[in-house]
């Protein structure tokens, strides 16, 4: 396997990992939550996306997966609380 495939499947799992965090964690807030805590749900997609930062400033920097973690962070919120919008 060459070193251009390894980089993009690297670069695919980096975003489906950040894909199933947060739709794990929004259907677990919003199953075991009368009201969807959308406030702790964007807060804790923040928090994990500055750990990560912080945690790999040498080697892997995981871009990818921080800018899925924060899209699909404000995609669920908008998905999970639009009832309440209208």
């Amino acid at each position: 396997m060459s070193d251009h495939v390894k980089g993009e499947l690297s670069l695919f799992t980096e975003y489906l990992l950040s894909l199933l965090f947060t739709a794990c964690l929004a259907i677990f807030l919003s199953k075991f939550t009368d009201l969807f805590p959308w406030l702790s749900f964007i807060g804790v997609s923040i928090g994990l996306a500055l750990m990560i930062f912080c945690w790999e400033q040498k080697k892997n920097q995981w871009y990818l997966f921080i800018t899925g973690l924060l899209f699909n962070t404000i995609v669920w919120s908008i998905v999970l609380k639009w009832p309440s919008l209208f």
